[in-house]
């Protein structure tokens, strides 16, 4: 299960429906000839917006950590990540990775089988990555989405249920929640961006 951490335990577990986007602004223009070109930002961001239950009859600290927070602080989101990479995945060893800022492709040592699909963050930084490749147990590099922030030489990543990324509740969501013969049920589809 996927969802809201509070104090290291899941809070708030992420329901049907939901989407993962991705933000990450691109230009684009057509010449006369009718040639596109492209141009992307360096920046990038995950939005992730879903409907949210608390993980149990006991809401009281998901209603608190969301008025709490609020948009001021980040949230800790433990990651969904695809059905299918989870399906292909196989743990081994540690995976262990090296890589230059603003590249795409970093060398990774694990004997596990990471499939494409799968996000990814490193222990040194909070961004969210999604690899765009299989790591296949004998494979020694893989390319991710977006590039580096920054460099990461020999550093320990999570890829599989344990890629916890701080998350800004969007501004524009009204925080409260649903009640229903006097018990607490739903506070609703909730916005989250990455915290850059």
């Amino acid at each position: 299960m996927y969802g809201i951490m509070n104090e290291g335990k899941l809070i708030g577990v992420f329901a049907a429906p939901m989407s993962v986007l991705s933000n990450h602004p691109v230009f684009q223009e057509d010449s006369l000839n009718l040639k596109r070109h492209v141009a992307r930002r360096a920046a990038q961001r995950w939005e992730i917006s879903t409907a949210v239950r608390p993980e149990n009859q006991d809401a009281n600290e998901l209603f608190s950590l969301l008025i709490d927070k609020g948009t001021v602080s980040p949230i800790d989101i433990l990651v969904p990540q695809n059905t299918g990479s989870i399906a292909k995945r196989k743990t081994g060893s540690p995976a262990i990775a090296s890589g230059l800022k603003n590249q795409s492709v970093i060398r990774v040592e694990t004997s596990s089988i990471i499939p494409k699909g799968t996000f990814i963050k490193f222990v040194n930084h909070n961004k969210l990555y999604l690899t765009l490749t299989d790591k296949q147990s004998t494979d020694t590099r893989i390319n991710i989405y977006p590039a580096l922030r920054q460099n990461v030489r020999n550093t320990r990543f999570n890829w599989e249920d344990d890629v916890i990324v701080p998350f800004y509740l969007e501004p524009s969501v009204a925080i409260g929640m649903v009640y229903t013969d006097g018990i607490l049920m739903d506070p609703g589809v909730l916005k989250f961006v990455e915290a850059l």
